[in-house]
């Protein structure tokens, strides 16, 4: 980074408004400073981008960059094929506001397809420090790194650079043939450039290339943790923080692409036969069309509930023309050991589905009654176990004996129904993906289980009468969700000192490898250490106080192990 390019012009320092330490010789020269604009320019790869400078908190400040691309846009030929990398603009790009967000469901007024931005906060432009890369999730079809999640002010606290990214969603994210014609895992490709793009630039924000941790929430802990096995990130990244999901998860790898790419082209009026020429005929379907088609796991009936969604990640084929990103099932890869040995953190909300099963119950009067129906429900689809077996009978039976006590499902058993569905979308796929993960790396594992002032998710579903943290909740006491308008808390509230106590240890596992890397009165002296190897022994509570020990959910997790080893077949092979 040239550090000229920053400021305004050579003033002395007792006239300089903003002001920093002479740190180096080129800031200081005999009683003058280099006065930095509130809107510093930086030299990126591509071209320069002007930023702002945001407050964030008394005597703090840092500089934010929104909107930078760092792909062409995915239109026309590029629409299902490889990211292609930004070209070179000319001039001064300027990065005050956010880009396009990617088509969704959700018709956001600034979507498009040319929406592969992303957006850098950083407490300073000179020096090196860790930089955290966020991915968001959102169904796969979904989300954007925007800052009305995902504002960035709370991490500039502990001195870190914070990305976050925009993805290709839905069917235009991962659309899939099974062969040649579309090879699929179009997102997972983005977030890679946009690590490759990290890589590139991180000096000139202040960053340091070689710590960089990738975290993400749901769909985005999905996206993680396959970026974690795929052969072609690595050296991107060190460390990996997987929220609420896993690769193991039974929504989150779809095993027969080519079905969901059919019926989509021949609800457009599309012949899928030859699949070159539907793949050819899908990229001139305006995209509204097409997103207006894709699964919405909202609004899915009982029985699609535990199934994979429509679009995401799949296995690549071999003769793909380009890059494969994932060339083989995540669990061989991860049986076969050569996945990257880096650090991961995984964890789940402690009532993670209640949202998901309050929305379900509320709008489907039937969904009780459907699993009452057909208890084969119950039974894991990653389990490959055949509809009316023993093996079916003996599953089913078990989880309705543990979690309900063999009573018929009804609302008023809706707490005991989340705790199964919990566990079946969440939960047991990532205690086990982190057990497996343990036996080559370091692996954390944690529940959030606080309910305070910043649930803002749980707070939006109006009075439950249950307790837990829902999905998502725990990104409230991350990130700053300006959507929500959550204004200044009251000093004396407790959700202030969990959210400084989070902070601290996801950055210092960006920092360090490991979140508690000494004694800290803010997270009263605690240690909490990795799994031991090929076991979910121990882990982190994340409730009013931190509770290291014995894995929360422990009695669970040993019943669906013990379940999955006497009547799985090939588990997790879909």
């Amino acid at each position: 980074m040239e550090v000229a390019r920053l400021v305004n012009k050579w003033i002395p320092y007792q006239q300089a408004s903003l002001k920093i330490d002479c740190i180096e010789e080129s800031c200081c020269y005999e009683g003058y400073v280099l006065y930095f604009q509130d809107r510093p320019i930086v030299s990126t790869t591509a071209g320069q981008v002007q930023g702002t400078t945001e407050q964030c908190g008394l005597f703090c400040t840092y500089y934010s960059f929104k909107g930078i691309p760092y792909a062409e846009p995915p239109l026309g030929a590029l629409r299902f094929s490889d990211t292609v990398p930004k070209a070179a603009w000319s001039g001064v790009r300027d990065a005050s506001n956010h880009g396009a967000t990617c088509p969704s469901q959700d018709m956001a007024p600034t979507e498009s397809e040319d929406c592969l931005f992303l957006n850098v906060y950083t407490p300073s432009l000179i020096g090196t420090r860790s930089i955290m890369v966020f991915i968001p999730g959102g169904g796969f079809s979904a989300g954007s790194g925007d800052d009305a999640l995902y504002g960035g002010q709370y991490f500039m606290g502990e001195d870190v650079v914070l990305v976050t990214l925009n993805y290709r969603l839905g069917a235009l994210g991962f659309l899939s043939t099974g062969d040649r014609a579309a090879a699929g895992n179009w997102a997972l490709k983005d977030c890679i450039e946009a690590l490759r793009w990290v890589q590139r630039n991180a000096l000139a924000f202040g960053g340091d290339p070689s710590s960089v941790t990738i975290f993400g929430q749901s769909a985005g802990g999905v996206l993680v943790h396959i970026l974690t096995l795929s052969p072609l990130s690595n050296g991107l990244f060190q460390k990996a923080i997987a929220h609420s999901g896993l690769a193991f998860n039974s929504w989150a790898f779809q095993p027969n692409p080519r079905f969901y790419a059919n019926r989509l082209a021949q609800a457009l009026g599309v012949p899928s036969g030859d699949t070159v020429a539907m793949v050819t005929a899908l990229r001139s379907i305006p995209y509204r069309q097409i997103v207006a088609l894709q699964d919405n796991i909202l609004t899915r009936t009982a029985d699609a509930l535990l199934t994979p969604i429509d679009f995401g990640p799949v296995v690549e084929p071999s003769d793909t023309p380009g890059a494969v990103v994932l060339p083989q099932q995540p669990i061989d890869i991860i049986d076969a050991g050569t996945f990257q040995p880096i650090p991961l953190m995984a964890g789940f909300t402690d009532m993670d589905a209640l949202i998901f099963t309050v929305f379900w119950s509320l709008t489907n009067p039937a969904l009780f009654q459907t699993f009452n129906n057909d208890p084969h429900l119950l039974v894991p689809l990653v389990w490959n176990i055949p509809r009316g077996s023993a093996g079916s009978s003996a599953v089913s039976e078990g989880f309705a004996q543990y979690y309900w006590q063999g009573q018929p499902l009804g609302f008023e058993r809706l707490e005991q129904f989340t705790h199964y569905i919990t566990d079946q979308l969440y939960n047991y796929g990532i205690l086990e993906g982190a057990r497996r993960h343990s036996l080559r790396s370091p692996a954390y594992v944690y529940q959030f289980s606080y309910v305070g002032d910043l649930n803002i998710y749980r707070q939006s579903m109006g009075p439950i009468g249950i307790p837990g943290a829902v999905h998502s909740d725990d990104l409230c006491y991350l990130f700053e969700p300006k959507a929500f308008l959550v204004g200044q808390l009251p000093p004396i509230s407790h959700a202030i000192t969990v959210r400084n106590r989070m902070l601290r240890m996801w950055t210092n596992f960006a920092k360090y490898g490991n979140p508690t890397p000494t004694a800290d009165p803010l997270l009263q002296n605690i240690n909490w250490p990795p799994i031991a190897s090929g076991t979910v022994n121990v882990g982190l509570n994340i409730a009013q106080n931190l509770v290291p020990g014995p894995n929360p959910v422990a009695t669970r997790y040993n019943l669906w192990q013990d379940l999955a080893q006497r009547y799985g077949n090939n588990i997790f092979r879909n």
